[in-house]
């Protein structure tokens, strides 16, 4: 017999706001649905507040609505994944028409990177470890002027005196924002590599099978291990804002443009996903949360999704899976969710 959940998670203002922006941009809401959604919004102040929000990205979207990339994006996802793209940007409580605007915008200007509202802590001068555990995130003020900003389950090292600016990302992912000051650069250390900056705004990633750098503003000098081609020179580049440099194993990296905001995502507690296979959604998510999704069945693990959702939310993403027919929950504990075929 399968499993069920037996505890439903609330709905929140911002889900509901979804539901009534999308039935009444659909032509359809008659005259009762009308005045029932006024006086869902004269409720409380949430309500309204979660609308006006959702109003606000249909803007944002509206503006590039006639761009030509953004027209045949929108057309191939139409022809390709018409069903589970709704489905993947429902999960993110918001309007389809809305959520498209996180894809197709250009990438948010550097000052929309400033060090967000989270728990704080200030580094002191010396050698000093500071560390984040699942689902959780924190940013650390530097000395120097500098913060660095945690995502869940990091680890970083940071080593400042009067001479140096060194930080060591020994596991997981940081975002740097770096004070300028050019009598020292500011170096940071992860997976056998250096990342060199001035007075920059960037990401570092290091997974076991995975190393990233995402610059966002400024410059950054990339340098690693060996070439095989030149035994006695490291492979070195230089990125430029909008360029990330992937590395999936020691020797061998590349670097390519990349949505800055899309990848950045997290630090406003979103996970962003376009056309990404639910495997790879649900390994993210899973970073999130002590409670991992597991999925046995190859075909689903394949389903492309397209949305954004709140970091850690494994049980809203479940349910938008459900509810659009692309997964069920086959067996539940308190550790654990298996995923299968509808």
């Amino acid at each position: 017999m399968n499993a069920r959940r037996s505890d439903q998670p609330q709905v929140t203002p911002e889900e509901t706001a979804a539901d009534w922006f999308g039935l009444k941009r659909s032509g359809q809401m008659d005259a009762e649905q009308a005045r029932a959604f006024d006086a869902w919004l004269a409720a409380e102040p949430e309500h309204r507040a979660a609308y006006d929000n959702l109003e606000h990205y249909w803007e944002l979207a509206g503006a590039t609505r006639n761009d030509p990339e953004v027209l045949s994006m929108r057309e191939a996802a139409r022809r390709t994944y018409r069903r589970r793209w709704a489905a993947a940007i429902t999960g993110a409580a918001m309007a389809a028409s809305v959520v498209v605007g996180v894809f197709v915008t250009r990438p948010e200007p550097p000052s929309q990177f400033a060090v967000p509202e989270r728990p704080t802590v200030i580094a002191e001068l010396g050698n000093r470890a500071f560390e984040t555990a699942v689902g959780q995130s924190t940013t650390v003020l530097l000395p120097d002027g500098s913060a660095v900003t945690l995502d869940t389950d990091s680890r970083i090292r940071t080593r400042m005196d009067g001479r140096r600016r060194f930080v060591e990302l020994e596991k997981g992912r940081a975002f740097f924002k770096v004070a300028k000051d050019r009598s020292r650069p500011f170096v940071v250390a992860a997976a056998g590599r250096t990342i060199t900056a001035l007075g920059t705004a960037f990401e570092v990633r290091a997974d076991p099978k995975r190393f990233e750098v995402t610059l966002v503003e400024g410059r950054v000098r990339v340098e690693g291990p060996l070439a095989p081609a030149v035994a006695d020179k490291p492979q070195a580049t230089e990125l430029t804002p909008g360029s990330q440099l992937v590395a999936r194993d020691e020797m061998v990296w590349s670097v390519a443009r990349t949505d800055v905001a899309k990848e950045t995502s997290w630090l406003r507690g979103r996970i962003a996903f376009d056309n990404d296979p639910l495997s790879e959604v649900v390994a993210e998510m899973n970073r999130y949360s002590d409670k991992k999704i597991v999925i046995a069945d190859p075909e689903v693990a394949r389903t492309p999704i397209l949305g954004v959702f709140k970091a850690g939310d494994t049980d809203g993403l479940v349910k938008a899976l459900e509810s659009y027919g692309l997964a069920k929950v086959t067996r539940e504990s308190g550790e654990q969710i298996d995923l299968g075929r509808i």
